[in-house]
């Protein structure tokens, strides 16, 4: 969930990653206090607007989108959890100290003692870790050998802000639409019009397909942003060029391959506790991060 703004005018706004909320209806009922408190603290709100191309789901299924950007969730649970929140500290090492505590040393070189970790990068970065957890996972083969197995899909997103509303767009039949059959693009959605704010300033989203994401993983993003910019004509009659862009590679978009049987959580060590959640041991989505969330939870409270 990540929400990038535009840099002349701070109230257009554009999700670059998830962009809405779909709920099962086993998840509606399972989830349903998580749900009821972000619709009251206004933070999500019921899909109105017109997507074409979704995919057939259940009957009961429910869409919600989030009137400040999926990234006002993000802020919410942490402002929420009352944590001390430290941003841009790259974990290079986790080493034991002592009996009871894990030393964490960043790249920078700054290090702090911690009664408990728990990570949720994607399961890949977690072998470029040094210290303990190499250790560890060389004394459970078994588990090493099923996180290896997590796949992660890639692909680009592209944010394209304007300063005034373009014709092409009010000419639009759609807020957001699927493209299934074209060899770049899977999606594209007017942001502030997928919200239902048809009064902000536009922003357009532009997600790739994961073919095309693989094939230029490695290539430079400018290089790539060109190749979407100059495809969007053929799918969006009319199109003008943005004032500001901002393009964003998904190295790990969205799990294709969990951990084995989805346990949500997986322990390293028990004391000190050393865990390991997020999605590649759920669903890439809002309800898998949940469900991950509370198995953390209950793991840390074994502890208490």
């Amino acid at each position: 969930m990540s929400t990038s703004r535009s840099p002349t005018s701070p109230s257009c706004i554009a999700d670059l990653g998830a962009q809405y909320l779909t709920a099962t209806p086993d998840y509606v009922r399972s989830h349903a206090q998580f749900y009821e408190d972000l619709i009251e603290s206004e933070l999500l709100q019921p899909m109105i607007s017109k997507f074409e191309g979704m995919k057939k789901v259940a009957s009961g299924t429910l869409n919600f989108v989030t009137p400040n950007g999926s990234g006002s969730l993000v802020k919410y649970y942490l402002n929420k959890s009352g944590a001390e929140v430290h941003f841009e500290h790259e974990v290079e090492s986790i080493q034991r100290s002592e009996k009871s505590h894990w030393l964490v040393t960043t790249s920078s070189g700054a290090s702090e003692k911690f009664e408990a970790v728990v990570m949720t990068v994607p399961v890949p970065q977690l072998f470029q870790l040094k210290g303990a957890v190499p250790e560890l996972l060389a004394q459970s083969p078994e588990i090493t050998e099923k996180l290896k197995n997590i796949f992660f899909s890639s692909r680009y997103a592209l944010g394209l802000f304007y300063d005034d509303c373009p014709g092409f767009l009010n000419d639009l039949p759609w807020a957001a639409k699927y493209f299934p059959d074209d060899p770049m693009i899977r999606f594209i959605a007017v942001d502030n019009f997928k919200r239902g704010s048809v009064d902000q300033l536009p922003a357009v989203v532009v997600h790739t397909s994961v073919t095309f994401g693989q094939s230029y993983l490695e290539d430079d993003k400018d290089k790539v942003q060109g190749l979407i910019v100059n495809h969007l004509p053929e799918l969006l009659p009319g199109f003008v060029p943005p004032s500001s862009m901002k393009c964003q590679r998904w190295r790990y978009s969205q799990v294709k391959c969990p951990f084995e049987n989805t346990p949500g959580c997986v322990t390293l060590q028990e004391s000190p506790l050393l865990a390991l959640g997020g999605d590649s041991f759920t669903h890439s989505n809002f309800d898998g991060c949940v469900d991950s969330a509370i198995k953390i939870v209950e793991e840390i409270l074994k502890k208490l």
